[in-house]
């Protein structure tokens, strides 16, 4: 009996422990459902309350390359694509930014609209044992290639860092995006770079206009093999009205440049010799005449363009990586030219007065060298860079064109009267050279009518003596 009565307790004990680990059971495959369930619904899952999400957010539909497509079909889908890459090839890409400016062919483009649909109904379609979820919202780019003439330009513009500009590239014309691209800049401080060239001098110009060139040509980077324009450097600023200026950066730049291998394609001279730097040095940039500072950058790694004021100062260096050569100028063949004197002539001035108009300036001839050699080598190369004329100016002095009266003067023994007649004892012969009548003993009668003398008496022919010793015409007298 006790043995019976043991073994009941027993078996009502493990029953009562079954009971409450089968609760225990159920109370954590209740939690795990409510827990699923209550997941489920805020992973957007749930049909109701996905909905109102995007209701209030106003989230939009399903998306191919931009393009709503969530309730079309594929055919119309297809139709939709196309017709928007046709439009969109319609406008050249513009891609900008760094000092860049760059219209990209939309052809360097092809698409392939039939396997993006794929992609995205893949994306869209959902397994059959979660036949109780919703399509999912989907936003995928066009699938296209790229021509490779388009790698090769970004490559060749040296400022740009060529894998992430073609990858927002991709991005931009995956979803058909007509706005301009902005390009991304190439990290330099990942080379090692040094100041291989610089130049600083005192800005004794007009500094009108001067800080907005700075930031125009500030941290330019040129690529191998690139053409550097100054005017398209500077196709921002209006050149012409700040031309001093702008011939005063182009000069220092032009004097850092010849301490580089770049060559130089074009530099005009200002035909004047300016008060800054040496004669030969100067550069002349006009837009109008289309005068420009251009130069080829021939090493194989980058360089960079910084231009900076320094207080009264203007600093321009070029940063590059080590190279195995430098490079120095010098300027040659000096040859002085003298200037002439130019006479003017003016009435307003009285005669025998002159005045000094411009004092004349002497010209010169220069030649300018540089010199290329190698660091640790024995390689040296002299080449003439340019052979400059500076005319001179001459000096123009303004004279009278009146010419001075010569006084008269009077001897005081030619008209001394001793006996008392009235009139000077000598008497002056007319000279030859002011009467034309004159004849060469100094009087004026006309030797075609001069009167015959009579050798016998002295007198004329047909006058004689009267009376009173005076002489008398004798034709009268009778």
């Amino acid at each position: 009996m006790i043995n019976k009565c043991k073994l009941y307790l027993i078996d009502k004990e493990i029953h009562y422990k079954g009971s409450e680990l089968v609760k225990i059971i159920w109370k954590t495959v209740v939690l795990v459902i409510l827990t699923s369930f209550l997941f489920y619904m805020w992973s957007g899952n749930f049909a109701p309350l996905q909905q109102q999400v995007k209701a209030e957010g106003e989230v939009s539909g399903s998306t191919i390359g931009g393009q709503e497509v969530e309730s079309l079909e594929k055919d119309e889908i297809i139709s939709v694509l196309n017709a928007k890459i046709t439009e969109w090839k319609q406008n050249p890409i513009l891609l900008t930014g760094n000092n860049t400016d760059i219209s990209l062919n939309p052809e360097w483009f092809t698409f392939d609209v039939e396997a993006t649909v794929e992609q995205y109904e893949n994306q869209m379609g959902t397994p059959w044992y979660a036949f109780w979820k919703s399509a999912p919202t989907v936003h995928i780019p066009l699938q296209f290639t790229t021509n490779p003439e388009l790698i090769t330009l970004i490559e060749d513009t040296a400022q740009l860092d060529t894998e992430e500009t073609i990858a927002n590239i991709n991005n931009q014309v995956g979803i058909l995006s007509m706005e301009p691209i902005e390009t991304i800049a190439l990290d330099l401080s990942m080379f090692q770079t040094e100041r291989i060239a610089f130049s600083l001098e005192n800005i004794a110009v007009n500094s009108n206009g001067l800080t907005n060139i700075v930031s125009a040509l500030n941290e330019q980077v040129i690529g191998s093999g690139e053409v550097f324009s100054l005017l398209d450097g500077l196709k921002e600023i209006n050149v012409d009205a700040n031309r001093e200026s702008v011939d005063f950066v182009a000069s220092v730049l032009y004097s850092v440049l010849l301490q580089t291998n770049v060559e130089i394609v074009e530099r005009h001279s200002q035909g004047i010799m300016p008060n800054y730097l040496e004669p030969g040095i100067e550069a002349k940039i006009r837009k109008n005449t289309n005068k420009d500072l251009k130069f080829i950058h021939t090493n194989s790694a980058p360089i960079v363009l910084k231009v900076q004021l320094k207080g009264t100062d203007l600093l321009v260096e070029i940063y590059s990586v080590p190279l195995d050569t430098e490079a120095t100028y010098r300027v040659a063949d000096k040859v002085e030219i003298k200037p002439k004197t130019i006479y003017r002539y003016s009435a307003k001035l009285k005669a025998g007065q002159e005045k000094l108009v411009e004092e004349g300036k002497a010209g010169l001839r220069v030649s300018v060298y540089r010199t290329i050699s190698e660091k640790k080598g024995s390689f040296e190369k002299e080449e003439l860079i340019s052979a400059d004329y500076y005319p001179p100016i001459n000096r123009v002095i303004m004279k009278s064109s009146l010419v001075p009266e010569t006084p008269t003067v009077a001897d005081p023994d030619l008209e001394m009267d001793l006996n008392g007649d009235g009139f000077p004892d000598v008497e002056t012969k007319p000279s030859t050279e002011t009467d034309p009548k004159a004849n060469a003993d100094g009087t004026n009668k006309d030797k075609s009518t001069e009167t015959e003398i009579d050798e016998e008496t002295g007198l004329p022919i047909g006058t004689e003596y009267d009376k009173g010793g005076k002489v008398i015409d004798s034709i009268t007298k009778e």
